[in-house]
């Protein structure tokens, strides 16, 4: 038995050497886990990384520089619930600042919602304008529209999917459609302006103002070219109210140097009057008790000098000379995005395709 089992025992043995000589030998179980966990705890970290490396700086100075904006704009007394709506979204994104947490997107849309109020209070402004000068009729259908967004942004404030891109469309169309009327509106009331500031010149000028009262005069051209640098700069509002000034004061000119002129006139009807007196009496004189010899005590000779010659500037060489046209400008006007929020929706989708589509290229 023994010669039978010792072979056989060997042999076993040779097989093992063997066969672990041609093959890998398995890892250990603990050593598995070890590196399985070395690997979560460096994923961990680049994402720790990752996250304390999101800087918001840039987009709260975006958004504080819009709440600023609003503000300005008085929006915070216009719409004060809707400015403390956007307040209290700010304060909290703010609070998650030192989280290190990307705030882009949600500091968007706060940013959206006080530009959004800024134009709402612009608007409001620019209505209250155009009704008080009864200035619509210039541009009816923009007026209208302007309107009509203004009541939609109103209304937007019962909405349960209030977003700041939809606020600020709503606005901007409002205000846009109110600052095209009031373009319209002062390019026709400038130019219609500037007409009666000429005429105003014209007179000044036909009682050579600009040499009887210079500095007034000079100072009523100042104003007429003021508004024709701002007309041409298409700030037509600014013209206009150049235009009314330059007009007040080329009248005011022309009415002093008329009554001056009037009172001279008349002293100098008074003086020829005087003037004849004289010589009537002169001559009766003459007749009664005529004057002996060519040189009389009292009587200067016929050629003699007895001023200098004043030297007088032409009064036309002191008229301002400014054209009676001039050149005319477009009114670009406002046409604005009337979104809504099915278009916004319809818009990210269309988005997220279009990225989907380029990626599976």
């Amino acid at each position: 038995m023994k010669k039978v089992i010792v072979p056989v025992l060997f042999a076993t043995a040779f097989a093992l050497v063997f066969t672990s000589c041609g093959s890998t030998p398995k890892k250990d179980p603990v050593s598995e886990l070890q590196d399985d966990v070395k690997d979560i705890e460096d994923q961990t970290t680049d994402v720790i990384e990752q996250i304390a490396a999101v800087d918001n700086t840039a987009a709260l100075e975006k958004t504080e520089a819009a709440r600023q904006a609003a503000l300005d704009a008085g929006a915070d007394k216009i719409a004060a619930e809707q400015f403390k709506v956007a307040d209290s979204l700010y304060d909290g994104l703010k609070s998650n600042d030192a989280a290190g947490v990307d705030l882009s997107v949600p500091l968007a849309d706060v940013e959206k919602r006080y530009a959004a109020l800024e134009k709402y209070a612009k608007a409001l402004e620019a209505k209250k304008k155009i009704d008080e000068k009864d200035l619509s009729s210039y541009d009816k259908e923009s007026y209208d529209a302007g309107c009509t967004a203004l009541s939609d942004f109103e209304n937007l404030n019962s909405s349960t999917n209030l977003l700041g891109t939809l606020m600020f469309d709503k606005a901007s169309m409002a205000n846009g459609k109110f600052i095209n009327v009031l373009n319209k509106a002062y390019k026709q009331l400038a130019k219609d302006a500037r007409v009666e500031a000429f005429k105003a010149k014209r007179n000044a000028d036909s009682v050579k103002a600009g040499v009887a009262a210079k500095a007034e005069y000079t100072k009523a051209v100042e104003e007429f070219k003021a508004g024709d640098t701002n007309y041409a700069m298409q700030n037509a509002e600014v013209a206009f109210n150049h235009y009314l000034a330059s007009t007040q004061q080329f009248n005011s000119v022309y009415a002093t140097v008329s009554e001056k002129r009037a009172a001279a006139q008349a002293a100098i009807d008074a003086a020829k009057a005087q003037v004849a007196a004289s010589e009537n009496y002169a001559l009766n004189a003459d007749q009664v008790k005529p004057l002996k010899g060519d040189k009389v005590e009292g009587i200067e000779e016929e050629d003699a000098v007895l001023l200098e010659e004043d030297k007088y500037e032409a009064p036309e060489s002191q008229e301002a000379e400014i054209s009676e046209e001039i050149s005319d400008f477009e009114v670009q006007e406002y046409e604005g995005k009337d979104s809504s929020l099915e278009s916004l929706v319809n818009d990210a989708v269309d988005k997220l395709n279009s990225l989907s589509s380029g990626e599976a290229k």
